[in-house]
């Protein structure tokens, strides 16, 4: 998928930790991944990759050396990614340095371009509530089903909202999961 059509999706935004997610999901960001920290599991990368085939991607990482070696990891797997490059000044509170330390407003500011493409972009979900039932995910076997599609996918987690969240990053549908729980 080139360029051009990823431009019709929402952005899947790139962090280090649960607290940079926290932060972004309450602007309203829908797509987030969190890479863990500087040693990114393989797993967690070829899913980064595989979201990256779909959507664009915004790293949103720590101005700081780690944020930055994050970065050119994930570049150097996923080709050429969108980058908000946070203030260092702007960063920093009780010591610490990171994405987690800015104020709400000033991080809202910095993705205000990103925020407001995905509240405009018209892109349909590939997957309803009713959809993920009819495929089984959840109940007596959910489990041993999701985790044909952990393994497929490269999805870091095995939860039924984790993996419905992935299933609608990689935008598929509930013909491709079908299809793919299927072929195991």
């Amino acid at each position: 998928m080139d360029y051009q059509e990823k431009s019709f999706k929402r952005y899947a935004y790139v962090v280090e930790g649960m607290m940079d997610e926290d932060k972004l999901k309450k602007l309203g960001c829908l797509f987030v991944i969190k890479t863990g920290g500087k040693y990114i599991r393989p797993e967690v990368l070829r899913f980064i990759k595989n979201v990256s085939e779909v959507r664009p991607l915004v790293l949103v990482t720590d101005p700081d050396g780690p944020g930055r070696e994050i970065n050119a990891h994930i570049e150097s797997v996923c080709g050429e990614c969108l980058k908000v490059e946070a203030e260092k000044k702007d960063c920093i509170k009780h010591g610490k340095v990171g994405i987690a330390e800015m104020k709400l407003e000033d991080l809202k500011v910095l993705l205000k371009p990103f925020i407001h493409h995905d509240l405009f972009v018209d892109e349909n979900l590939s997957l309803e509530d009713d959809d993920l039932y009819d495929l089984k995910l959840t109940g007596p076997d959910g489990k041993k089903r999701r985790m044909k599609l952990v393994l497929k996918y490269s999805i870091p987690y095995t939860s039924f909202k984790n993996v419905e969240e992935a299933l609608l990053m990689l935008s598929k549908s509930k013909e491709d999961v079908m299809e793919d729980l299927q072929d195991e």
